[in-house]
């Protein structure tokens, strides 16, 4: 049978609101009591449920914010901002990457849950945070659906699609691929080949769609795309995101006819080291500061009604 509370105190010779006292640090405690409390709890192999504690606990001051990488540009200057502004509001960030893995997305909520974490602004890939019954947790996403009571802020990827698209058909680009940065079924990616092809496919092209393996490291991403670009000859590349638009940036700069090659996100760091690169800009700062606002209100009146969807209009950047 596990070790409850009422064990430590017996051991201990204390009562269980003396336990509890040390446990949560209040009140007067002498050091010889304490002593001996914690000498039980070592003796008996007992770990406080910090979960339990949670619930009495005073204002923590912590979100948690879980993201699939920082490989992506986008991904660490969203999380930049969004650190950012929780700082301006007295919060703090805990970081958490799961590379996509629902075991570790579980791991961490779980972490961030035991941290005693207010909140949490996830871009969760898996399904984890799907099946979870968590409609009653203060959560955001960015650029992902998980209910219609958890609120969604993302740019217009459909729109954002659409645009690429027009600009590729206008300098008459017929041989296309669309080379999406992961295999996975997300909502974002989706939409912007959705958006892309409902453009195309009113005209006269020729259109493939690849996708990468998004647990790929960046070294066997680069191998896959210099493998598909050996063997097949495009006049366009759309990529799905702008991390992707580098990989291929990487093996086709050395071509006598390079592809035109398109991105997708626009952060401060592609745009001003890759600034002849073509990619839809997403409104990374006012985002991050949206979705702060968003996850404060909710922490401070979980009653409140939100919006299911949030989203922010796209630019197209400018090719010198």
């Amino acid at each position: 049978m596990p070790v409850t509370i009422k064990d430590v105190a017996k051991s201990a010779q204390v009562s269980i609101a003396t336990v509890s006292r040390v446990i949560n640090n209040k009140g007067y405690i002498s050091q010889k009591t304490r002593k001996k409390v914690y000498q039980a709890m070592n003796q008996l192999h007992y770990t406080p449920n910090i979960a339990a504690r949670k619930l009495q606990s005073k204002h923590t001051a912590t979100i948690g914010v879980i993201l699939p990488s920082l490989d992506n540009p986008l991904y660490s200057e969203l999380f930049e901002n969004v650190e950012k502004y929780l700082a301006v509001a007295n919060y703090q960030t805990l970081l958490c990457t799961s590379n996509n893995q629902p075991e570790r997305e579980q791991k961490y909520f779980s972490l961030l849950q035991a941290n005693q974490v207010e909140g949490i602004i996830t871009s969760s890939h898996s399904k984890f945070f799907i099946q979870q019954d968590l409609n009653n947790y203060p959560i955001i996403c960015f650029d992902r659906s998980i209910s219609k009571n958890i609120p969604s802020v993302r740019s217009n990827n459909y729109l954002g699609g659409q645009k690429i698209a027009k600009v590729i058909i206008h300098k008459n680009k017929k041989n296309i691929l669309i080379l999406s940065g992961s295999k996975e079924d997300l909502n974002p990616i989706n939409d912007r080949i959705k958006g892309m092809l409902s453009i195309f496919q009113n005209v006269d092209t020729n259109v493939q769609t690849i996708a990468l393996d998004f647990d790929s490291s960046l070294l066997v991403k680069k191998l896959l795309i210099q493998k598909i670009l050996s063997t097949h000859h495009f006049d366009a590349i759309c990529c799905t995101d702008d991390l992707t638009a580098l990989l291929v940036l990487s093996f086709t700069k050395s071509q006598n006819h390079p592809p035109l090659i398109t991105g997708y996100d626009g952060s401060t760091f592609v745009q001003t080291l890759f600034p002849d690169l073509l990619t839809v800009k997403q409104p990374i700062g006012p985002m991050a500061e949206l979705m702060c606002d968003l996850l404060l209100a909710k922490i401070q009146n979980p009653q409140q009604n939100f919006e299911t969807e949030y989203v922010f209009p796209i630019s197209l950047t400018q090719q010198n």
